[in-house]
């Protein structure tokens, strides 16, 4: 099954976890993580058009520049109670992941798939499931900032991403 499309997958992923569908993003990880540890790397794929997709959409919001490598990008980390989180305490893969966007937005794809790959690093559930959700929850959060604003996202994510599950 590591056949299938990186961008489909992650549809599916985003709309599973919109749709509260605990138990298929939970067997959809266990099934990633079997990849991993057979030498595959799915994850690593959706992982990577889903960092690419967030960032595009982050580079939109941010708006036109006017040079090529006028900008550099930063972030700042908050918890769920919004108080600034200090990237060195969250784990090493979390902390990965967010470096692997960090690259992708100042237009360091190559420095970004390496940082994926330290993310993935542990063919273990925990680090699929911690990685990927994370990056997922970034995505739809982002996916629902640009709707709500009309700004535009990447054209793969479909329908299925913009529709909020009842």
């Amino acid at each position: 099954m590591s056949e299938r499309n990186p961008r489909l997958l992650a549809r599916h992923l985003i709309g599973a976890m919109r749709g509260g569908d605990d138990e298929g993003i939970v067997l959809e990880m266990a099934r990633l993580t079997a990849d991993r540890a057979n030498g595959g790397r799915e994850s690593h794929l959706v992982a990577c058009e889903l960092i690419v997709a967030l960032s595009q959409m982050m580079l939109t919001a941010a708006g036109p520049v006017e040079a090529p490598g006028e900008r550099t990008y930063g972030l700042e980390l908050t918890g769920d109670d919004n108080r600034q989180l200090d990237i060195d305490r969250t784990s090493p893969p979390i902390r990965a992941a967010v470096r692997a966007l960090l690259a992708q937005l100042n237009e360091r794809s190559e420095d970004a798939l390496f940082q994926v790959d330290l993310a993935l690093r542990d063919a273990e559930f925990k680090v699929t499931m911690e990685v990927i959700v994370h990056v997922l929850l970034w995505t739809i959060g982002m996916i629902e900032w640009c709707d709500e604003h009309d700004v535009a996202r990447p054209r793969w994510l479909g329908d299925l991403a913009s529709v909020r599950p009842d």
